[in-house]
């Protein structure tokens, strides 16, 4: 689990500013107000809370210091950037590119940019080792790639996939394990010391778009076209259970706390109904809808705690869900 985060003296300064904010629902408490260098309507909160990573509508992507809105770091427009990420520190942040590019940046600017050409035809995912010393990379077209970021950046492994590319992929809390969605539709579980398969589940019959373990450790929370979340057992790879069915397209999980929570989002795959998210209790199998008074355009984990922000011109208001 993350530790809390220690807040400098100018984001401490914000939590009070902010407190003549409107809340965004009951349950959320004012966290920040962030002046932004763009208009956005996409942003990833660092693991810290002390950055946000901001996408611009002029599809550049910049780091913004959260105390005073200065911008960090500039990932340029073209070739378009497709997929992104903190290390679980927040000390590195990674974009992937449309032409298989991977940019790894140091966030606080006291390392040099590491970049290098990955033969995929596009990146779809990024994820971190806990660790940091390597990251994983995902493409539609490819099984996922494991590279070492220890020095000059090279390829460690290649994962597994019968047909198709890495959808989406989660690590355990403790690190020890990787689970994957692929293309092909089925779960595997990787030793993430020696990146062979441990467990595959192949219950499904469409793609899995989400998958991410609960904040224990102890499940894994898949979820697709299906419209519902399923519930499997990382020590095995089996079924536990399915969570009561929603109306549309489970398309991100992102779990929070200590109390078998997590933030779903879905799509209307038909394009008739807009997106919308929900509040589920894994424990429990119960849902809240997650709704404000405008709608929330990004996210983060900070200290175990789910911040949200939303953005209203070039001003970032953040939140954090009680």
């Amino acid at each position: 689990m993350p530790t809390k985060p220690m807040l400098s003296s100018s984001i401490l300064l914000l939590l009070v500013v902010s407190l003549a904010q409107p809340a965004a629902s009951s349950g959320m408490k004012p966290a920040a107000t962030v002046p932004l260098p763009c208009e956005s309507q996409n942003q990833l909160i660092s693991p810290a809370g002390d950055q946000v990573a901001v996408s611009c509508s002029d599809h550049t992507l910049r780091l913004v210091d959260a105390g005073s809105g200065n911008t960090k770091h500039t990932f340029g427009p073209q070739p378009r950037i497709t997929a992104y990420d903190y290390s679980r520190d927040g000390r590195w942040f990674a974009v992937g590119l449309r032409d298989g590019t991977v940019e790894v940046a140091s966030t606080s600017g006291a390392a040099e940019d590491k970049r290098w050409k990955s033969d995929t035809h596009g990146i779809h995912d990024l994820k971190f080792l806990p660790d940091s010393s390597g990251i994983v990379v995902g493409s539609l077209d490819r099984p996922g790639q494991i590279w070492d970021l220890r020095g000059t950046p090279k390829q460690l492994a290649i994962l597994h996939s019968d047909f198709a590319g890495l959808i989406h992929c989660s690590f355990s809390p403790d690190g020890k394990l990787l689970v994957t969605a692929d293309g092909d539709t089925v779960i595997r579980f990787y030793d993430a010391a020696t990146w062979k398969i441990l467990h595959e589940y192949r219950g499904l019959a469409l793609e899995t778009f989400a998958v991410a373990f609960t904040t224990d450790g102890k499940r894994v929370l898949i979820g697709g076209p299906d419209d519902r979340i399923t519930v499997l057992d990382p020590a095995t790879g089996a079924e536990l259970e399915k969570l009561p069915k929603e109306a549309d397209v489970v398309w991100r999980i992102l779990p929070f706390g200590n109390d078998g929570q997590a933030r779903i989002f879905y799509f209307d795959g038909d394009g008739k109904r807009p997106d919308h998210e929900s509040i589920w209790n894994v424990n429990t199998a119960k849902s809240v809808p997650l709704s404000a008074e405008r709608p929330f355009t990004g996210s983060g984990i900070v200290g175990g705690k789910l911040w949200l922000s939303s953005a209203n011109g070039k001003v970032l208001d953040i939140w954090v869900y009680e």
